[in-house]
């Protein structure tokens, strides 16, 4: 590690090389190497995530298509409200 787990001597490289960016917290220098130590990266997390995306579309897809089968009439909105639509 650059700093050897020193939080006061990476605040002070932090000041150093980006002179004029607002300065973090010490415990904000700790947590970023907690968590890489933890996770090994900082890239979310895909894997086991609930149902796959392509599952809840065409899932979704069924619904609004049985919906406009029943009401030809229906608008985006209504059928957003009566299928409880948030984001997919």
């Amino acid at each position: 590690m650059v700093a050897d787990g020193n939080a006061r001597l990476v605040l002070e490289l932090w000041i150093e090389r980006f002179p004029n960016r607002a300065i973090p917290c010490a415990r904000t220098f700790t947590s970023v190497v907690q968590h890489l130590r933890d996770h090994g990266t900082f890239k979310p997390q895909t894997h086991d995530r609930g149902r796959d995306r392509t599952e809840r579309i065409l899932q979704a897809e069924e619904e609004i298509l049985e919906c406009v089968e029943e009401d030809a009439d229906i608008s985006t909105r209504r059928l957003q409200l009566q299928l409880e639509f948030h984001s997919l």
